[in-house]
């Protein structure tokens, strides 16, 4: 399996360690264990959980912006886990509000010692209370207006959001309500994802 990942990592222009690589290893062997069960990933081959859910959240990497991260609706940790085990200077927080893929978040918390990752059991409207992020992560949530709805108090306004999702528009550039914009990612960075990879911000034009 780890051959695998770094070929497949080394294809998309992304390197790792060999102990990040050995930590995603893991990780992905957690997934389809507990996913017999719990059915955390539609995705189940090898070859293309790899590329789907290590690839894809790897190569988001670039683009995040500070150090608190946001994953909203973390599902089975996608993209959260693989940048948090990349990248362990920063801290993230997993929002998911179904309670088996919270423990299955919790559990990978503790069996990869990720100390930088924080599972917070809940939907994303009702943490009012919590601070605001750099970045925000959002894959396949909602469409954009809702998702922007759901999540505009962890908005500051230098906060970013990488949505991974089917929708698009025409152009590159898009205003939205509430004064926020959205520039879709072209190629080569486009040609990794399984549909458009935005990100959004408040325009401050």
């Amino acid at each position: 399996m780890q051959e695998r990942i770094v070929c497949q990592l080394a294809g998309a222009g992304l390197a790792e360690s060999s102990d990040t690589v050995s930590a995603l290893a893991d990780f992905l062997q957690l997934l389809s264990r507990w996913n017999e069960v719990h059915n955390l990933t539609a995705i189940t081959d090898p070859e293309e959980m790899i590329q789907r859910h290590l690839v894809e959240s790897l190569a988001l990497g670039t683009f995040l912006r500070g150090n608190r991260i946001a994953d909203v609706g973390s599902g089975g940790g996608l993209p959260g886990i693989p940048l948090a085990i990349a990248e362990p200077e920063r801290e993230f927080t997993l929002i998911e509000s179904r309670s088996k893929r919270a423990g299955f978040l919790r559990h990978v918390k503790a069996v990869l010692g990720l100390d930088n990752v924080v599972v917070e059991h809940a939907r994303v409207e009702d943490l009012l209370t919590i601070p605001p992020f750099d970045t925000v992560l959002a894959r396949a949530v909602a469409a954009l207006p809702d998702l922007l709805n759901l999540t505009g108090h962890l908005f500051t306004s230098d906060t970013v959001l990488l949505a991974l999702t089917g929708e698009s528009f025409v152009g590159n550039i898009a205003k939205l309500e509430g004064g926020y914009r959205a520039r879709r990612v072209g190629e080569p960075v486009a040609k990794l994802f399984k549909g458009s990879f935005l990100i959004v911000d408040k325009n401050k034009d």
